[in-house]
């Protein structure tokens, strides 16, 4: 299954919110850096109950929301 996600950084607290099919919103309380990716697979794997290995990221699509693969 593919899912987007854009990711909102800085935030004042972390949330996650399911905004379409396969699509998610979610705030993070910090900088984008390059533990960006772990964390939202992380806040994934908690929020859809899937093993984070399971759990694959293709990158950022051309809006610059991140592209997951969960098998």
């Amino acid at each position: 299954m593919k899912v987007i996600v854009k990711a909102k950084f800085n935030a004042a607290r972390q949330n996650i919110e399911k905004v379409g099919d396969n699509k998610y919103l979610i705030y993070l309380p910090f900088e984008e850096d390059g533990d960006a990716m772990g964390m939202i697979k992380a806040v994934l794997s908690k929020y859809m109950g899937v093993p984070v290995p399971r759990i694959e990221c293709f990158g950022k699509d051309i809006y610059k929301d991140w592209v997951f693969e969960v098998r």
